[in-house]
């Protein structure tokens, strides 16, 4: 049987510790993997649209004409 100080003691300390916070966001490894995923999408970007340009001047299309081939 509990006394009623035991009681009211065991409530305070209960009531004054810190209720549980959660973080909210993206840490740690989750974090890395998606920069390192977002990083190597803009790569992959940046790729395609230098070879999109290398071969249009390449293969020598035009504004006029972009599925005629110009011959040499």
């Amino acid at each position: 049987q509990m006394t009623q100080e035991q009681c009211t003691h065991r409530n305070n300390v209960q009531s004054s510790e810190k209720p549980q916070v959660y973080k909210v966001g993206i840490y740690g490894w989750r974090k890395r993997c998606l920069y390192f995923f977002v990083l190597l999408l803009m790569i992959l970007i940046l790729v395609n649209l230098a070879l999109t340009i290398w071969i249009l001047k390449v293969m020598n299309f035009t504004i006029v004409s972009p599925l005629l081939l110009l011959p040499y």
